[in-house]
């Protein structure tokens, strides 16, 4: 297993968590349409690559990410490209005139250039489409012989995100109606699903957007951080061909440091093991395995951490809200818990106590903070995340 970083992973670089890709497979078998819920560097993408190589029986996958998108025409003409240019569609031996009239006009308006041996009809240049009823219509003559199509889509709360922040409210209500018509649309079902990821919570974002009843049709599927046990035989797995002499002991007096154990943090992790390896040599003892850790907040370290404080930037209005998210995240580095009575007093100074609620349960959502037990305070996931935000941003 090669440790890649900051990047999806498939084939034998894919670190299999069984119970996960189980629960996915049974609710794929079952019909459902699927939001795998998780923050980013969770592996979620990772997960799509490896269902899309094994595949069950009478399954099979098309992946898109949607990430930069801001349109609902910009969605399904995406969604179409992909579907049309899939191994599924070319090889279909079932077409129908209408199959090959919708493709045909779609294939134009993309810009594809591929080989579909069966699209011979031309639509005029100068006829309007409309992407989003073109696809559905075009998902509607699909014939696969049996076999469902699996559409996944990376990245689909972002694309929410877009469109709200570039033309408003009703324009993200709206493209959410029109993905709830099409979860219901009976002529897909038993033929066509989709399995849906974001790295932004689209739990709060529906409900900011007063729209939780346009998809209470999916099923959430959670992804959880690494356990102690996954989080060291990662490890294990990722050191095993550097020759590097490190004792169970000090592999878990490492990964406690982690705290919240995503996957990435781990592989962040070994890759500061084995620069310590490469300068002093065998073994690795907690003394060396300490100086790994402070090296994963080396200035070479901050372009995979940015992105945590550039979305808030980008996704909080200036002002008001950004300046409460980053008193509540400044505070929250402290040894001790952010107490919830004091976030309320900081939504009271920043004048927000309106909807403070919804920005703090995003931060939850997106991988920043979690309740503590007791349900009165507030503290960063991360350890790493925190460090960082400590050194370099506050």
């Amino acid at each position: 297993m090669r440790n890649i970083i900051g990047q999806a992973v498939s084939g034998n670089d894919f670190f299999e968590r069984p119970q996960i890709v189980r629960k996915i497979r049974r609710s794929i078998r079952a019909g459902n349409w699927i939001y795998l819920s998780a923050p980013r560097r969770v592996g979620k993408t990772s997960i799509m690559n490896h269902l899309q190589e094994n595949p069950e029986d009478n399954q099979q996958f098309v992946y898109a990410i949607t990430q930069s998108i801001d349109s609902v025409d910009g969605f399904y003409k995406e969604l179409a490209k992909q579907v049309i240019d899939s191994p599924a569609f070319r090889t279909m031996s079932k077409v129908s005139d209408t199959l090959k009239k919708v493709a045909g006009g779609l294939l134009q308006r993309i810009n594809l250039k591929v080989s579909v041996p069966f699209l011979e009809i031309s639509l005029d240049k100068g006829e309007p489409i409309n992407f989003q009823t073109d696809f559905e219509k075009l998902l509607e003559e699909i014939d696969l012989n049996g076999d469902r199509l699996i559409i996944m889509v990376d990245e689909f709360t972002e694309t929410v995100d877009n469109i709200l922040h570039k033309h408003g409210n009703q324009e993200a209500r709206r493209f959410l109606q029109l993905f709830r018509e099409l979860t219901h649309n009976r002529k897909l079902t038993g033929k066509v699903q989709f399995l849906l990821t974001g790295s932004i919570g689209l739990q709060p974002l529906v409900k900011k957007l007063d729209a939780s009843d346009l998809v209470n049709q999916l099923q959430y599927i959670d992804i959880p951080a690494l356990t102690v046990d996954e989080a060291c035989q990662l490890f294990r797995q990722l050191i095993k061909q550097e020759g590097i002499d490190i004792d169970d002991e000090t592999i878990l007096f490492i990964i406690q440091k982690i705290d919240w154990l995503m996957p990435f943090h781990v592989q962040l992790l070994v890759q500061e093991v084995i620069d310590v390896f490469e300068s002093s040599g065998n073994p690795i003892d907690q003394a060396k395995a300490n100086k790994a850790y402070e090296q994963v907040f080396h200035q070479r370290n901050k372009i995979y951490f940015e992105q945590y404080y550039e979305r808030l930037k980008k996704r909080l209005e200036p002002g008001a809200e950004y300046q409460f998210v980053h008193d509540i995240l400044n505070r929250s580095t402290a040894d001790e818990p952010l107490e919830k009575a004091v976030v309320h007093d900081l939504a009271v100074k920043h004048e927000i106590t309106d909807r403070y609620k919804a920005i703090v349960e995003s931060l939850e959502y997106d991988g920043y903070l979690h309740q503590t037990a007791d349900n009165t305070a507030y503290r960063f996931n991360s350890s790493i995340l925190k460090t960082w935000w400590k050194k370099y941003v506050c």
